[in-house]
């Protein structure tokens, strides 16, 4: 599948706030289904986020207003990722310790 032509050249641009139009993520649908898997309850939700690269799929169980008060922090904190090229994992990782030298082989 090749990208269009203008999500490519907005990607290619050097205007920092262009750049950032091209890092969205926009919810597309929110819709009540059966839990993924066969899983018990009746108050899921499948939603499915349009995201650079590629689409994200994903269940959450819940009340609606809960799962869009969700979604709209999920958006943020990966547009927040995306745009500064960070994984909030990163941020907590401690550097590795270096190998002594009898387990260097």
């Amino acid at each position: 599948m090749t990208q269009p032509a203008s999500d490519i050249a907005l990607q290619n641009s050097k205007d920092t706030e262009v750049q950032e139009y091209a890092l969205r993520c926009t919810v597309i649908s929110v819709e009540k289904s059966d839990g993924p898997g066969g899983a018990d309850g009746n108050d899921w939700y499948r939603y499915v986020i349009d995201s650079p690269g590629s689409p994200i799929t994903g269940y959450r169980r819940g009340a609606k207003s809960d799962i869009l008060e969700y979604l709209t922090e999920c958006t943020s904190k990966l547009e927040e990722r995306m745009n500064t090229r960070k994984s909030a994992r990163s941020a907590g990782r401690k550097p590795s310790r270096p190998q002594s030298s009898t387990q260097q082989r």
